[in-house]
C-alpha cells in the first residue's frame, strides 16, 4: 500500500515523504518518524485533505459548502470545520478592508469558472455577462452562532472558500501531526501554501523552500532556508482562461466582482502562519504592489512579501535575511 501512495524515504535520518492529488492540486508531505508510523501517518494525510475537499468542494453537489450555499437565507447547523474556517473567513474580511471576500462565487461563475479548472477548455469558456453589483463593502456579515454551531448566510449570496480552505487545511493538519502524533520535523505544502517546522534549531537540519520565477515556472529565483515558516503565494498566472470577455483568472475583486486587474501578478507571503500569509498574498494581488505592502505593513507585522509585477519587475518587503539568496530586482527594507 505505501508504493500506491508515492511515499520514499528521502534521507537516512528517518525523513519520509508523499504527494498526491487533492483539492484541485499537488499535496506534499514531508515528516521525520519511526518507520513503523509511516504509512499510517500517510494515511491520516490522505484521509484528511480528502476530507476537506469532500466538506468544501463547490463542484461537489453534495459538498457542505455546497448544501449551505443552496440554504442561503435559512440558518443551518455545520460541522466544526466549516464553523471555523467561516470565523476565519470573517476575520480577514474585517482585516483586509473586505478585500478578502468570500462571497464571490457568482462573480467566478460568471467570468467562466463553472467546473473544476482541470475540465475548463481554458482556450475558450462559456460565459455569462458581467452584472453591476454592490460593493464589497456592502455586504452584510455570516450570521454565525458559535454556541449552536449555526450559520445564516445572507439570501441571495454565495461563497466560495478557495481563498483560505488550502492554508487552513495545511495549518491544521500540521497542528495535528505535531501536537497528538508528536512528529517534531514535517513539512505541508498544498499547492505552494505551505508550512515547515523543526524542533532542531541546527542550521544543518533547515528546510529549503524554493522560489519559483512566475514567468518559468521550471526556474527557481532562489532558496530560503528556515527551521520554522509558513509560506503561501498567489498568482493570476497560473488559473487562467478565455471567454467573450477576454483574458480571464480566478482573483476576483471585490470592489468590481471581476477578475483584478492591478499591476501584480505573483506575490509570494512569508510568515508564521500560513493563513495568514494565503489572505494577504491574495490581498496584494488585488490590491496592486504599493497598496497592497502598505497594507500588509501596517497590519501584519512580522511578514514579508516577494511581489512580482506585470513589467517583469520583482520586489521584496521586509527586513530578514531569508531573502539575501533570492534574485529580485527591488529590496524594499521595512523597520
Amino acid at each position: 500500500m505505501m508504493s500506491s501512495m508515492n511515499v520514499t524515504q528521502f534521507n537516512t535520518l528517518g525523513q519520509y515523504e508523499c504527494s498526491f492529488r487533492a483539492m484541485n492540486t499537488w499535496i506534499e508531505v514531508k515528516f521525520q518518524a519511526a518507520e513503523n508510523e509511516v504509512e499510517n501517518l500517510i494515511l491520516l494525510a490522505k484521509n484528511w485533505f480528502e476530507t476537506v475537499e469532500q466538506c468544501f468542494n463547490r463542484f461537489r453537489a453534495n459538498s457542505e459548502l455546497s448544501y449551505l450555499n443552496r440554504s442561503a437565507g435559512k440558518t443551518c447547523l455545520v460541522s466544526d470545520p466549516m464553523l471555523e474556517v467561516l470565523q476565519l473567513a470573517e476575520l480577514y474580511r474585517v482585516k483586509t478592508d473586505h478585500i478578502f471576500e468570500p462571497f464571490v462565487l457568482q462573480a467566478l461563475i460568471e467570468a467562466g469558472y463553472c467546473e473544476s479548472f482541470e475540465l475548463l477548455n481554458i482556450d475558450r469558456v462559456d460565459s455569462s455577462p458581467f452584472r453591476d453589483r454592490y460593493k464589497a463593502q456592502a455586504y452584510p456579515l455570516i450570521a454565525l452562532d458559535i454556541k449552536m454551531k449555526s450559520v445564516l448566510l445572507p439570501a441571495g449570496l454565495h461563497l466560495d472558500l478557495g481563498g483560505i480552505v488550502k492554508s487552513w487545511s495545511v495549518k491544521r493538519f500540521a497542528s495535528y501531526l505535531r501536537n497528538k502524533r508528536f512528529v517534531e520535523k514535517g513539512l505541508i505544502n498544498a499547492g505552494g501554501d505551505l508550512i515547515a517546522w523543526n524542533s532542531s534549531e541546527e542550521r544543518t537540519h533547515q528546510w529549503s523552500i524554493g522560489i519559483e520565477d512566475p514567468w518559468n515556472p521550471k526556474k527557481e529565483l532562489g532558496v530560503i532556508n528556515r527551521n520554522n515558516l509558513a509560506v503561501a503565494t498567489s498568482s493570476t498566472l497560473g488559473r487562467q482562461w478565455t471567454n467573450s470577455q477576454g483574458a480571464q483568472h480566478h482573483l476576483i475583486d471585490p470592489r468590481t466582482m471581476r477578475p483584478s486587474t492591478s499591476d501584480t501578478v505573483q506575490c509570494t507571503v512569508i510568515g508564521q502562519d500560513p493563513v495568514e500569509c494565503e489572505i494577504w498574498s491574495k490581498t496584494i494581488c488585488i490590491l496592486g504592489r504599493e497598496e497592497g505592502t502598505q497594507m500588509l505593513l501596517a497590519r501584519a507585522p512580522g511578514y514579508e512579501a516577494l511581489v512580482f509585477t506585470e513589467d517583469y519587475q520583482s520586489h521584496f518587503y521586509g527586513k530578514s535575511e531569508l531573502w539575501k539568496t533570492v534574485d529580485t530586482d527591488e529590496i524594499h527594507l521595512t523597520v
